[in-house]
């Protein structure tokens, strides 16, 4: 799926009064084309996430198919999207959303002059995305779920909850760039945890199972999961070898809970995706993307999946517990 907005349109619709011609198809008696939106998601991500992006929109007046037309595009291996992109960029278009990494990754190689608005993005500095949050300096802005204050939180959650925790699995794409930085950090916060963390590199559905029995030959007593598409694409599988090999896990977004597995701390896509619709708004009517500050998450959910903590045959400290904000059977 995609959302795309072409330079040569932007501009033109900068000096015929943008405003005017996104509430209205018609305007001084000649009709005008609707703005066209390239949107690029992961094959199987959670549906939820575009219905929010498209909710976002029509409060801002966008309707799809009267003032506005969406070209949708996905995949689901790192290496896909990057000739879908290019495909959807060859086209005419206002404005790309890319709602993951390897989208925003595959627009931002595809064009440097077309805008693009990342949908909940992860660590857009460190992929080279932006120069900065504050003043992105690119044709790329947008939202992002960076948070990597919580990857230490996740561990000492962990902690609480597994007895004699020494050993960690961490569930990464090796395709994806700011993997290894999400790495390093779970490393370093286990190491003052007294907890070693084992690198499981998953870049095609097949590599899911292999590598639980990976973590299992290391010893491992629980898993984290990096913040990545490809991940999140394959989180009901997750859940389904973490139940079968009785691995505790602590994931980075409630779709993995929702999905079967025990437990999540993160901030949710539903805040990016729905704020990323504002971006798209002010980049129509001729604001420039490399002045537009990247927003980050302001809101974060502690999800149990009460099933799967039972089925461990585990139960959360009572202070734990007490900090739950969202319960799943």
């Amino acid at each position: 799926m995609s959302i795309i907005v072409s330079g040569p349109m932007v501009a033109r619709r900068r000096l015929l009064g943008a405003a005017l011609l996104l509430v209205s198809p018609v305007a001084a008696g000649v009709a005008q084309p609707a703005p066209v939106l390239g949107y690029m998601a992961a094959k199987n991500a959670d549906p939820k996430r575009v219905e929010v992006f498209k909710q976002g929109l029509a409060e801002l007046g966008y309707v799809e198919g009267k003032n506005l037309r969406i070209e949708y595009r996905e995949a689901v291996l790192d290496d896909e999207y990057r000739g879908v992109m290019a495909e959807l960029v060859a086209g005419k278009i206002d404005v790309i959303a890319a709602a993951n990494v390897a989208a925003a990754v595959a627009a931002a190689r595809s064009t440097s002059i077309v805008p693009i608005v990342m949908l909940a993005v992860n660590d857009p500095v460190g992929l080279g995305l932006v120069k900065s949050l504050e003043r992105p300096g690119t044709n790329v802005t947008g939202t992002t779920m960076y948070a990597p204050q919580l990857i230490g939180e996740r561990l000492r959650i962990l902690r609480r909850l597994v007895p004699n925790l020494d050993k960690i699995s961490v569930v990464l794409n090796g395709n994806n760039a700011n993997n290894a930085s999400q790495l390093e950090l779970i490393r370093s916060e286990g190491r003052a945890l007294g907890i070693e963390a084992q690198a499981l590199d998953l870049r095609r559905p097949e590599d899911v199972a292999p590598a639980f029995d990976q973590a299992v030959a290391f010893g491992a007593k629980a898993f984290v999961n990096c913040v990545d598409s490809f991940i999140n694409s394959r989180r009901f599988a997750l859940a389904v070898e973490a139940a079968k090999h009785r691995l505790p896990a602590i994931y980075s977004d409630v779709e993995y809970v929702m999905a079967g597995g025990l437990m999540a701390l993160g901030p949710g896509h539903a805040e990016g995706y729905y704020g990323g619709a504002k971006y798209v708004d002010m980049i129509l009517r001729g604001a420039n993307p490399a002045d537009l500050p990247v927003n980050g998450p302001t809101q974060f959910t502690f999800s149990v999946n009460r099933s799967a903590l039972a089925a461990l045959g585990l139960s959360l400290p009572s202070d734990v517990s007490a900090r739950v904000d969202d319960w799943r059977n």
